[in-house]
Order: structure tokens, then sequence, then C-alpha cells
């Protein structure tokens, strides 16, 4: 594990960048997701790859903070480079990360109390939701790759350009 704490984030006037981990959890046909009060939208188990970790260890660590299992790694399935307007806790910025997907060894699907919080300056609580795979495109999950891999992850590691900019600037 990472000495650090810092995570590889940066702001930058109103461009955002982070690289992030996202695990893929999955039980009994049901997919884990968190959410929180401050964006309308579910998102993967993940987080935040601190300078200088591996985000093998990045994944465990944050599914440990976020869900208090120790889950284990299959293996990974995606790369996305996500592009998108931000809203809610990144409101107006213009937002782009790199995110490593990996798919864990089944878990029990289990309530969990989690402990964790998102959200930088202005923290607010997560919580965890177990969502049936089969009803997945009835809910705001972003990326909406991350319905996809849920579903059916890839057998290899796919590589996806995500961009879901209202628009397309060129520089």
């Amino acid at each position: 594990m990472s000495e650090y704490s810092c995570d590889c984030c940066f702001t930058s006037g109103r461009e955002w960048f982070r690289y992030r981990v996202g695990a893929v959890i999955i039980s009994e046909g049901y997919a884990l997701f968190a959410a929180n009060d401050r964006d309308d939208y579910y998102y993967t188990v993940g987080g935040g790859v601190h300078m200088g970790e591996y985000s093998r260890d990045a994944v465990l660590r944050e599914t440990m903070e976020e869900t208090g299992l120790e889950l284990e790694i299959e293996r990974p399935i995606c790369i996305i480079e996500n592009f998108f307007d931000g809203d809610g806790s990144l409101d107006g910025l213009e937002c782009h990360a790199v995110e490593i997907y990996y798919l864990m060894k089944p878990a029990v699907k289990t309530d969990i109390a989690s402990r964790s919080v998102t959200g930088g300056d202005m923290p607010v609580a997560e919580k965890m939701h177990w969502l049936p795979i089969d009803k997945l495109g009835d809910y705001d999950i972003r990326p909406k790759i991350a319905i996809k891999l849920a579903a059916e992850p890839p057998a290899g590691v796919e590589i996806v350009v995500n961009d879901e900019r209202k628009k397309f600037r060129v520089k």
C-alpha cells in the first residue's frame, strides 16, 4: 500500500482531472453502486489513486473504506478516458478522468452501512446500493459504460473513451 495520501487529482481554473479506480462488485444478480445526497446519480465504488500508489492497491483500499468489505480482485476489465461536464460537487468544471476498473471476486450481498464521504472541501456521506443488474438501465449511473461492465464484464481489458460533454471543445 502507498505511504502517500494525496490523490492524483488537480483543478486548474475550470478544468478538473482525476486518476481514479472503480470496483465492479456483483452478487446474486445485483451490482453494488454508491450514491450521495448531493449528486443525483449512482457511481461505482472506488475513488482517487494516491500519488505513488498502485491502482490494484487503490481499489482494495477504496472498497474497504467505502464498504467495510475485504474484497479480492478477480481481474482488471476496463480503462476509461472519461470526459464530462461537472455537476453536483463538480458544478461548472470541465472534467477529465482516467479510470481503471477492476472486477472483484463475487461478494456476499449484505446490507452495507458505509461511513465513507465524498466531495473534498464540502464532504457528504455516501450510501451503498445493491441495484438489480437486469434493471441497471432504469438508473442514472455514471459513467454509462459502468452499466455494461456490471451486466456483461468483458473477458479482457477494454479501453474506452467516454465523452459525455454537452459541447465538444478543441484547443
